[in-house]
């Protein structure tokens, strides 16, 4: 469809040329701006492939006919391409990307390749045309899904609170130890208190509280730019 669109700007750019001059006041003043990138961020759990949803805002004057070819680059290096154009009235594409060779983290959209055209109006006798790098840049982010869990022993007024972390890493087809920084925290009537703050270390943290009743405790932490965030069930001692 790209070559079909191609050659038939070609071919008015050929009549707009053969029928009127090829330079005027007007033809100067058409321009084509991509003014925003993003993208939606994705989550994953497996070594498949992924589509998701990226999006472009621009700006342009005397254009009639426009593409905008975007980059994708992940953590690897280049991951595939957008294509936003006028021809399918779309500032919006699909496009599918794949972690276990792509790898986590952020993904940059752009530089962009611009091919816009004002075909003179009417009379076909001012016509102009863009076509250029734009070096907007966008972002999304693709996020191996993290798992917590929470173990509680008590010894007489002493809990020892443990908990274990993983997340899914699809370059590595599987889960593996994750050691974020873990949150301890005590319910307290209907909120949850933090308790302390620890760096677990090859998955696991341990943190130590004293208390005579029984009470819920649990464990989270936050999401980061390659893994999402997670929190553990809540136990009882």
């Amino acid at each position: 469809m790209k070559f079909l669109k191609r050659a038939l700007v070609a071919s008015v750019a050929a009549l707009a040329l053969a029928v009127g001059p090829a330079v005027s006041a007007e033809a100067a003043s058409s321009s084509f701006d991509v003014t925003k990138l993003w993208g939606d961020s994705v989550v994953v759990s497996d070594w498949n492939c992924k589509y998701t949803n990226v999006y472009m805002k621009h700006k342009k004057s005397r254009i009639d006919d426009w593409d905008v070819d975007t980059d994708i680059r992940g953590r690897h290096g280049w991951a595939d391409t957008a294509w936003f154009s006028d021809y399918s009235g779309s500032k919006k594409d699909r496009i599918m990307i794949c972690p276990s060779s792509d790898g986590l983290g952020k993904y940059t959209l752009g530089p962009s390749e611009v091919r816009a055209y004002y075909y003179g109006g009417s009379s076909y006798n001012s016509y102009g045309e863009v076509e250029r790098a734009d070096y907007t840049k966008g972002t999304f982010y693709v996020r191996g899904k993290s798992y917590a869990s929470l173990s509680a022993k008590r010894k007489g007024s002493t809990v020892t609170l443990t908990s274990s972390s993983k997340v899914y890493h699809p370059e590595r087809y599987g889960k593996i130890k994750y050691s974020p920084k873990v949150k301890f925290q005590v319910k307290s009537g209907s909120k949850w208190k933090t308790l302390k703050t620890v760096s677990a270390k090859k998955g696991k943290a341990t943190y130590k509280v004293k208390s005579k009743s029984k009470k819920y405790y649990r464990v989270t932490f936050s999401q980061v730019s390659w893994a999402t965030g997670a929190t553990s069930k809540s136990v009882k001692r």
